[in-house]
């Protein structure tokens, strides 16, 4: 595409959001009754106990066969010899950093919704919508789609109209995985630095990371992205101009206010892994580098994105646990090290999430009665 076409107009700070010209009173359009209806049982659907029961014992299969598939490979003697000597109270900062990955999706979901005027969610809705996010992607779907299908759905709650939900939903995550890659990046460059990190590993992690940013960059300049953010074409083209559409939600809404909170909550949820699968590891007697950790820790997150079912408790696992023994830890430390940061990060939130989900869809009364909330980047991007 050419540079030429119409040129977004900045995200607009403080202003109300445009509204659909039925008010609060009407009563809805029966067909969008039935969509609402229709996608609250679907995932009512997927939350039934039975299930549930089901997709939480194959995860434990899963995790079963990581351990003694990776415990023949280490060798179970050195096993139990590092499970005797470990110092079991390094766990407890374990919990507390999973507590700073919910609280922190919570903070990130809430700044980016009021960006462009939208409600107030409060903490406690936020947190609430992180743990059933997080609880549906651990049991339901890889790759986190169980977790943001349903966060889309609580956007269509809060009054956005489709396209701009999926706009936002898209967005939200790009700013996360923003922050996890320029961790990933932080740890490359200092990693060049030190011995234990592999110079393939960080030299990939920082030139990697650089060409993604260059290439959204590219993407995102005002007239370009003005010329792609048009409707129609085939589903390609729909698809990319959604892409492109929440890139540049990204790119308007960082220098703001708000857009510094999303990245700073998106700190926090990032930070609050590596810290639990740091002192994961502490309680096995061994201490990583900062970098060697954050890029072992990066590396083997890329894994998570792998559409393969119950990647969160499999996938992500053995690849972690391969990337720590490229930095020097043993492999039966790596091993139980995973294992014990995945029970608090897989594990934890499945129960308070399924109940989260649980009450979130059943409450039929949709959070904003003023349906049709639009986000004013896009449409000033669309004049």
């Amino acid at each position: 595409m050419t540079s030429s076409g119409p040129t977004p107009e900045p995200v607009r700070r403080g202003s109300e959001p445009r509204r659909a010209k039925r008010s609060a009173t009407e009563p809805k359009d029966p067909a969008s009754q039935s969509e609402e209806a229709k996608g609250r049982m679907e995932i009512l659907r997927v939350l039934r106990p039975a299930q549930l029961v089901l997709t939480a014992a194959g995860a434990a299969a899963v995790t079963v066969v990581l351990v003694v598939a990776i415990g023949r490979l280490a060798g179970f003697a050195h096993l139990g010899n590092t499970l005797n000597g470990a110092v079991w109270g390094w766990l407890g900062l374990c919990a507390v950093g999973q507590v700073g990955v919910f609280v922190g999706y919570a903070g990130a979901f809430r700044a980016a919704v009021v960006i462009d005027g939208g409600p107030a969610t409060g903490t406690w809705f936020s947190l609430r919508v992180a743990l059933a996010g997080f609880g549906l992607t651990q049991l339901v779907a890889a790759g986190g789609a169980a977790g943001m299908a349903f966060t889309f759905w609580v956007l269509r709650r809060l009054g956005f109209v489709r396209r701009d939900a999926l706009v936002l939903l898209i967005a939200l995550n790009t700013a996360v995985y923003l922050v996890f890659g320029g961790l990933g990046w932080l740890g490359a460059v200092a990693g060049l630095l030190d011995s234990t990190v592999p110079l393939g590993m960080a030299a990939g992690w920082g030139a990697g990371f650089l060409l993604v940013v260059a290439l959204a960059r590219w993407f995102t300049q005002p007239r370009r992205a003005g010329s792609w953010m048009v409707d129609g074409g085939s589903r390609l083209r729909r698809a990319l101009v959604v892409g492109v559409t929440s890139a540049y939600w990204v790119r308007q809404a960082v220098p703001s206010t708000d857009g510094q909170r999303l990245l700073a909550w998106s700190l926090m949820y990032w930070l609050g892994d590596l810290v639990s699968l740091w002192a994961a590891l502490r309680s096995f007697g061994v201490t990583l580098s900062v970098p060697a950790v954050m890029l072992a820790y990066c590396t083997g997150y890329l894994a998570q994105s792998v559409p393969i079912p119950l990647i969160a408790t499999g996938g992500v696992d053995a690849a972690t646990t391969f990337t720590l023994t490229a930095v020097g830890v043993p492999i039966e430390v790596a091993l139980l090290g995973v294992v014990a940061h995945r029970v608090f990060a897989f594990w934890l939130p499945v129960i308070p999430g399924a109940w989260s989900a649980t009450v979130l869809v059943r409450d039929v009364r949709p959070l904003n009665e003023q349906r049709g909330r639009l986000l004013q980047t896009v449409l000033g991007a669309r004049k």
